[in-house]
Protein backbone atom coordinates (compact mmCIF):
# COMPACT_ATOMS: atom_id res chain seq x y z
CA UNK A 1 0.00 0.00 0.00
CA UNK A 2 1.54 3.33 -1.02
CA UNK A 3 0.27 6.74 0.45
CA UNK A 4 -0.98 8.76 -2.03
CA UNK A 5 0.57 12.17 -3.32
CA UNK A 6 -0.76 14.91 -1.18
CA UNK A 7 0.23 18.00 -2.79
CA UNK A 8 -2.23 21.50 -1.30
CA UNK A 9 -4.62 18.28 -0.37
CA UNK A 10 -5.62 19.91 3.40
CA UNK A 11 -7.48 23.33 3.27
CA UNK A 12 -7.77 24.82 6.50
CA UNK A 13 -9.87 28.24 7.09
CA UNK A 14 -9.26 30.06 10.04
CA UNK A 15 -11.86 32.58 11.06
CA UNK A 16 -12.46 35.95 9.69
CA UNK A 17 -10.92 37.99 13.03
CA UNK A 18 -7.68 35.87 12.90
CA UNK A 19 -4.38 36.73 11.49
CA UNK A 20 -1.94 34.30 10.68
CA UNK A 21 1.57 35.87 11.77
CA UNK A 22 3.69 37.28 14.97
CA UNK A 23 2.05 40.77 15.06
CA UNK A 24 -1.44 39.12 14.44
CA UNK A 25 -2.31 36.03 15.78
CA UNK A 26 -4.99 34.82 17.98
CA UNK A 27 -5.59 31.01 20.10
CA UNK A 28 -6.83 29.99 16.94
CA UNK A 29 -4.23 30.37 14.95
CA UNK A 30 -1.88 29.64 17.43
CA UNK A 31 -3.45 26.58 17.87
CA UNK A 32 -2.96 25.60 14.17
CA UNK A 33 0.41 26.87 13.94
CA UNK A 34 1.68 24.91 16.90
CA UNK A 35 -0.25 20.99 15.93
CA UNK A 36 0.92 21.65 12.35
CA UNK A 37 4.43 22.24 12.97
CA UNK A 38 4.30 18.83 14.07
CA UNK A 39 2.04 17.25 11.52
CA UNK A 40 3.30 14.46 8.66
CA UNK A 41 1.34 16.87 6.26
CA UNK A 42 2.86 20.05 6.71
CA UNK A 43 3.99 20.41 2.95
CA UNK A 44 0.48 19.45 2.40
CA UNK A 45 -1.61 21.97 4.22
CA UNK A 46 -2.79 25.49 3.07
CA UNK A 47 -3.59 27.88 5.72
CA UNK A 48 -6.31 30.37 4.56
CA UNK A 49 -6.48 34.10 6.16
CA UNK A 50 -7.93 37.28 5.77
CA UNK A 51 -4.31 39.20 7.09
CA UNK A 52 -1.55 40.94 4.89
CA UNK A 53 1.06 40.54 7.65
CA UNK A 54 4.16 38.10 6.85
CA UNK A 55 2.83 34.76 7.85
CA UNK A 56 4.54 32.41 10.31
CA UNK A 57 7.55 30.82 8.83
CA UNK A 58 7.33 26.57 7.23
CA UNK A 59 3.49 27.89 6.41
CA UNK A 60 1.89 27.83 3.10
CA UNK A 61 -0.57 31.01 3.57
CA UNK A 62 -2.72 32.35 0.99
CA UNK A 63 -4.40 35.58 1.68
CA UNK A 64 -8.29 36.28 1.16
CA UNK A 65 -9.16 39.95 0.81
CA UNK A 66 -12.29 41.50 1.43
CA UNK A 67 -15.21 41.30 -0.98
CA UNK A 68 -18.25 43.87 -1.16
CA UNK A 69 -20.12 40.60 -0.14
CA UNK A 70 -18.54 41.95 3.74
CA UNK A 71 -20.78 44.48 3.95
CA UNK A 72 -24.05 42.94 2.79
CA UNK A 73 -23.59 39.53 4.81
CA UNK A 74 -21.08 39.96 7.61
CA UNK A 75 -17.14 39.59 7.87
CA UNK A 76 -17.48 35.73 7.87
CA UNK A 77 -19.79 35.18 5.16
CA UNK A 78 -17.85 37.19 3.04
CA UNK A 79 -14.29 35.33 3.81
CA UNK A 80 -16.01 31.95 3.35
CA UNK A 81 -16.83 32.74 0.24
CA UNK A 82 -13.23 34.28 -0.77
CA UNK A 83 -12.47 30.86 0.57
CA UNK A 84 -14.97 28.68 -1.56
CA UNK A 85 -14.47 31.00 -5.08
CA UNK A 86 -10.55 30.22 -4.23
CA UNK A 87 -11.07 26.56 -3.96
CA UNK A 88 -13.01 26.42 -7.35
CA UNK A 89 -10.45 28.30 -9.51
CA UNK A 90 -7.73 25.14 -8.56
CA UNK A 91 -7.67 21.25 -7.86
CA UNK A 92 -10.39 20.58 -4.70
CA UNK A 93 -8.42 19.49 -1.60
CA UNK A 94 -9.03 16.28 0.11
CA UNK A 95 -9.93 17.39 2.85
CA UNK A 96 -11.72 20.92 4.37
CA UNK A 97 -10.51 22.08 7.91
CA UNK A 98 -12.89 24.93 9.35
CA UNK A 99 -11.85 25.99 12.65
CA UNK A 100 -14.66 27.69 15.23
CA UNK A 101 -17.44 29.01 12.41
CA UNK A 102 -19.76 25.99 12.08
CA UNK A 103 -21.72 28.71 9.84
CA UNK A 104 -19.25 28.32 7.38
CA UNK A 105 -19.56 24.53 7.35
CA UNK A 106 -22.85 24.64 5.80
CA UNK A 107 -21.79 27.41 2.72
CA UNK A 108 -18.95 24.71 1.94
CA UNK A 109 -20.84 21.71 1.78
CA UNK A 110 -23.11 23.22 -0.75
CA UNK A 111 -19.98 24.04 -3.01
CA UNK A 112 -17.63 21.49 -2.45
CA UNK A 113 -19.69 18.40 -1.05
CA UNK A 114 -16.68 16.09 -2.57
CA UNK A 115 -14.37 17.33 0.49
CA UNK A 116 -13.97 15.71 3.25
CA UNK A 117 -14.89 18.13 6.10
CA UNK A 118 -13.45 18.91 9.72
CA UNK A 119 -15.18 21.04 12.19
CA UNK A 120 -12.91 22.33 15.50
CA UNK A 121 -14.50 23.92 18.27
CA UNK A 122 -12.65 26.45 20.43
CA UNK A 123 -15.32 27.51 21.83
CA UNK A 124 -18.31 26.32 23.80
CA UNK A 125 -20.67 25.09 20.93
CA UNK A 126 -23.92 26.36 22.46
CA UNK A 127 -22.59 30.37 21.54
CA UNK A 128 -23.21 30.19 18.41
CA UNK A 129 -26.96 31.76 18.10
CA UNK A 130 -29.20 29.65 15.20
CA UNK A 131 -26.18 27.31 14.58
CA UNK A 132 -26.31 26.25 18.65
CA UNK A 133 -29.85 24.21 17.82
CA UNK A 134 -30.17 20.87 18.24
CA UNK A 135 -31.49 20.68 14.23
CA UNK A 136 -27.87 22.88 13.59
CA UNK A 137 -26.06 20.11 15.54
CA UNK A 138 -27.59 17.52 14.45
CA UNK A 139 -27.04 18.63 10.31
CA UNK A 140 -23.29 19.43 10.93
CA UNK A 141 -22.69 15.20 12.52
CA UNK A 142 -24.15 14.90 8.98
CA UNK A 143 -22.18 17.28 6.95
CA UNK A 144 -18.62 16.89 8.75
CA UNK A 145 -16.56 13.64 8.92
CA UNK A 146 -15.01 14.82 11.94
CA UNK A 147 -16.14 17.38 14.44
CA UNK A 148 -12.72 18.16 16.66
CA UNK A 149 -13.19 20.05 20.46
CA UNK A 150 -10.15 21.42 22.14
CA UNK A 151 -11.62 20.35 25.28
CA UNK A 152 -14.37 17.06 26.61
CA UNK A 153 -16.00 19.91 28.47
CA UNK A 154 -16.96 21.49 24.38
CA UNK A 155 -17.70 17.82 23.34
CA UNK A 156 -20.31 17.69 26.15
CA UNK A 157 -21.52 20.99 25.58
CA UNK A 158 -22.21 19.91 22.03
CA UNK A 159 -23.98 16.42 22.85
CA UNK A 160 -26.36 18.27 24.89
CA UNK A 161 -29.72 17.40 24.70
CA UNK A 162 -29.15 15.21 21.90
CA UNK A 163 -29.76 12.16 21.15
CA UNK A 164 -27.83 9.28 23.56
CA UNK A 165 -26.81 7.37 20.89
CA UNK A 166 -24.42 10.00 19.67
CA UNK A 167 -22.22 9.94 22.59
CA UNK A 168 -20.05 7.22 20.94
CA UNK A 169 -20.03 8.59 17.75
CA UNK A 170 -16.35 8.12 16.28
CA UNK A 171 -16.76 11.38 14.42
CA UNK A 172 -16.13 13.35 17.63
CA UNK A 173 -12.88 13.42 18.16
CA UNK A 174 -10.94 15.66 21.31
CA UNK A 175 -7.49 17.36 20.23
CA UNK A 176 -6.39 19.24 23.04
CA UNK A 177 -4.35 22.62 23.20
CA UNK A 178 -0.87 21.25 23.03
CA UNK A 179 2.46 22.44 23.95
CA UNK A 180 6.25 21.77 23.47
CA UNK A 181 7.77 20.00 27.23
CA UNK A 182 10.39 22.23 28.35
CA UNK A 183 13.52 20.36 29.63
CA UNK A 184 15.51 22.88 31.83
CA UNK A 185 19.13 22.15 31.77
CA UNK A 186 19.71 24.98 34.51
CA UNK A 187 16.20 26.38 36.32
CA UNK A 188 16.46 29.94 35.54
CA UNK A 189 16.30 32.35 38.41
CA UNK A 190 13.13 33.11 40.05
CA UNK A 191 11.53 36.72 40.65
CA UNK A 192 9.19 36.85 44.06
CA UNK A 193 6.43 37.48 42.21
CA UNK A 194 2.66 36.44 41.17
CA UNK A 195 1.46 36.39 37.44
CA UNK A 196 -1.63 37.02 35.94
CA UNK A 197 -2.07 36.47 32.14
CA UNK A 198 -4.78 37.00 29.73
CA UNK A 199 -8.22 39.28 29.12
CA UNK A 200 -8.21 41.50 32.14
CA UNK A 201 -12.15 40.59 32.93
CA UNK A 202 -14.17 39.73 34.94
CA UNK A 203 -14.80 35.91 33.04
CA UNK A 204 -11.42 35.84 33.42
CA UNK A 205 -11.41 36.50 37.63
CA UNK A 206 -9.26 39.63 36.96
CA UNK A 207 -10.87 41.63 39.13
CA UNK A 208 -10.58 38.87 42.14
CA UNK A 209 -7.11 38.55 41.32
CA UNK A 210 -6.30 41.90 41.51
CA UNK A 211 -8.01 42.49 45.00
CA UNK A 212 -5.78 39.26 46.58
CA UNK A 213 -2.69 40.71 45.14
CA UNK A 214 -3.48 44.12 46.61
CA UNK A 215 -3.34 42.89 49.74
CA UNK A 216 -1.17 39.57 49.64
CA UNK A 217 1.90 42.33 48.39
CA UNK A 218 1.12 44.69 51.36
CA UNK A 219 0.89 41.98 53.77
CA UNK A 220 4.03 39.88 52.70
CA UNK A 221 7.39 42.00 52.19
CA UNK A 222 9.16 41.26 48.80
CA UNK A 223 6.45 40.03 46.94
CA UNK A 224 5.25 41.87 43.89
CA UNK A 225 2.51 41.31 41.07
CA UNK A 226 2.82 41.07 37.04
CA UNK A 227 0.08 41.40 34.77
CA UNK A 228 0.15 40.56 31.29
CA UNK A 229 -3.00 41.08 28.76
CA UNK A 230 -5.35 43.81 27.96
CA UNK A 231 -8.81 44.96 27.99
CA UNK A 232 -11.08 47.58 26.00
CA UNK A 233 -12.51 48.57 29.49
CA UNK A 234 -10.12 48.29 32.40
CA UNK A 235 -7.65 51.77 32.53
CA UNK A 236 -4.55 50.28 34.13
CA UNK A 237 -3.69 53.74 35.36
CA UNK A 238 -6.14 52.60 38.16
CA UNK A 239 -3.10 50.31 39.89
CA UNK A 240 -1.80 52.42 42.45
CA UNK A 241 0.24 49.97 44.40
CA UNK A 242 4.05 50.26 43.18
CA UNK A 243 4.08 46.73 43.66
CA UNK A 244 2.13 45.87 41.34
CA UNK A 245 3.37 45.77 37.65
CA UNK A 246 0.99 45.98 34.20
CA UNK A 247 2.71 45.16 31.04
CA UNK A 248 0.39 45.18 28.50
CA UNK A 249 -0.22 42.53 25.65
CA UNK A 250 3.89 40.45 24.56
CA UNK A 251 4.00 38.21 22.13
CA UNK A 252 4.07 34.59 22.89
CA UNK A 253 7.64 33.75 22.82
CA UNK A 254 8.15 37.26 25.29
CA UNK A 255 5.77 36.05 27.51
CA UNK A 256 6.88 32.56 27.83
CA UNK A 257 10.33 33.70 28.86
CA UNK A 258 8.92 36.27 31.49
CA UNK A 259 6.79 33.12 32.56
CA UNK A 260 9.94 30.99 33.65
CA UNK A 261 10.66 33.82 35.82
CA UNK A 262 8.23 33.66 37.89
CA UNK A 263 7.40 32.10 41.01
CA UNK A 264 3.65 31.91 41.00
CA UNK A 265 0.82 32.19 38.74
CA UNK A 266 -2.61 32.26 39.08
CA UNK A 267 -5.43 31.41 36.78
CA UNK A 268 -8.85 32.28 38.57
CA UNK A 269 -11.44 32.01 35.84
CA UNK A 270 -14.45 32.88 36.73
CA UNK A 271 -16.32 31.42 33.30
CA UNK A 272 -16.19 27.99 32.33
CA UNK A 273 -12.89 27.91 30.30
CA UNK A 274 -13.33 25.99 26.44
CA UNK A 275 -9.43 24.95 27.63
CA UNK A 276 -7.32 27.31 29.51
CA UNK A 277 -4.06 27.28 27.73
CA UNK A 278 -2.65 29.56 30.28
CA UNK A 279 -3.13 27.02 32.76
CA UNK A 280 -0.78 24.56 30.75
CA UNK A 281 2.14 27.47 29.62
CA UNK A 282 2.42 27.93 33.28
CA UNK A 283 2.70 24.41 34.56
CA UNK A 284 5.20 23.98 31.44
CA UNK A 285 7.05 26.98 32.60
CA UNK A 286 7.67 25.30 36.10
CA UNK A 287 5.80 27.76 37.71
CA UNK A 288 3.94 26.81 40.63
CA UNK A 289 0.17 27.43 39.57
CA UNK A 290 -3.50 28.13 41.30
CA UNK A 291 -6.04 27.34 39.45
CA UNK A 292 -10.21 27.50 38.99
CA UNK A 293 -11.31 24.38 37.88
CA UNK A 294 -14.12 25.45 35.90
CA UNK A 295 -14.61 24.31 32.15
CA UNK A 296 -11.49 22.70 30.12
CA UNK A 297 -9.61 23.71 33.37
CA UNK A 298 -9.93 20.38 35.22
CA UNK A 299 -8.75 18.22 32.72
CA UNK A 300 -5.39 19.90 32.58
CA UNK A 301 -5.36 20.41 36.60
CA UNK A 302 -6.53 16.68 37.14
CA UNK A 303 -3.59 15.16 35.40
CA UNK A 304 -0.53 18.10 37.50
CA UNK A 305 0.39 18.93 40.85
CA UNK A 306 -1.28 22.54 41.00
CA UNK A 307 -3.71 23.64 43.81
CA UNK A 308 -7.12 23.76 42.76
CA UNK A 309 -9.77 26.61 44.35
CA UNK A 310 -13.38 25.33 44.01
CA UNK A 311 -14.99 28.82 44.52
CA UNK A 312 -13.25 31.60 43.06
CA UNK A 313 -12.65 34.91 45.09
CA UNK A 314 -10.50 37.72 47.09
CA UNK A 315 -10.28 34.81 50.07
CA UNK A 316 -10.05 32.12 48.50
CA UNK A 317 -7.21 33.47 46.28
CA UNK A 318 -4.98 35.36 49.13
CA UNK A 319 -5.20 31.69 51.33
CA UNK A 320 -3.84 29.90 48.32
CA UNK A 321 -1.03 32.33 47.81
CA UNK A 322 -0.38 31.92 51.49
CA UNK A 323 -0.28 28.19 51.73
CA UNK A 324 2.28 29.00 48.71
CA UNK A 325 4.42 31.39 50.60
CA UNK A 326 4.66 29.79 54.34
CA UNK A 327 7.34 26.99 52.74
CA UNK A 328 9.38 26.99 50.28
CA UNK A 329 9.09 23.63 49.75
CA UNK A 330 5.24 24.09 48.61
CA UNK A 331 6.37 26.28 45.79
CA UNK A 332 9.27 23.67 44.41
CA UNK A 333 6.42 20.77 45.20
CA UNK A 334 3.80 22.76 42.98
CA UNK A 335 6.52 23.75 40.21
CA UNK A 336 7.76 20.49 39.52
CA UNK A 337 5.32 18.90 37.05
CA UNK A 338 6.25 16.67 34.09
CA UNK A 339 4.52 17.76 31.24
CA UNK A 340 6.36 15.09 28.63
CA UNK A 341 4.15 12.01 30.41
CA UNK A 342 0.48 14.06 29.83
CA UNK A 343 -1.70 13.96 27.04
CA UNK A 344 -0.83 17.67 25.98
CA UNK A 345 2.30 17.39 23.99
CA UNK A 346 2.39 18.51 20.91
CA UNK A 347 3.61 15.37 19.36
CA UNK A 348 0.90 13.19 20.58
CA UNK A 349 -1.71 15.71 19.61
CA UNK A 350 -0.51 16.20 16.37
CA UNK A 351 -0.44 12.42 15.48
CA UNK A 352 -3.57 11.86 16.39
CA UNK A 353 -4.96 14.61 14.24
CA UNK A 354 -3.02 13.04 11.33
CA UNK A 355 -4.05 9.88 11.84
CA UNK A 356 -7.75 11.32 11.48
CA UNK A 357 -6.47 13.18 8.12
CA UNK A 358 -5.18 9.49 6.82
CA UNK A 359 -8.17 7.73 8.16
CA UNK A 360 -10.14 10.10 5.48
CA UNK A 361 -7.51 9.68 2.53
CA UNK A 362 -8.19 7.39 -0.15
CA UNK A 363 -5.49 4.51 -0.56
CA UNK A 364 -4.05 2.68 -3.53
CA UNK A 365 -2.60 -0.29 -4.30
Amino acid sequence: MHYQDLSDEISILLPFKEGFSNKNFGSVSLYVKQINEYSKFLKNIKIYSHSRYQTFDKFHVEHLPKSISHLFFGKNFGHTKRFIKSLNSKKKPKIIEVHNRPKSIFQISRFLPMSKKFLFYHNDPLSFGEYSTIKSREELINICDKICFVSKYLKERFLKDLSKSQINNKKFQVIYNGIKPRIFHSRPSKKQNIVFIGELSQNKGFNFFLEAVEDFCNDFKGWTADIYGKSKSFNHSFIKNPKIHYHGFLPNDELIKELEKSSICVVPSVWNEPFGRVLLESINAGVATITSVNGGLKEIADHFKVIKIENIDKKTIYNALKKLIMSKNEIIHYSNNKVSSSPFTLKKISNKLDSLRKESFEYIN
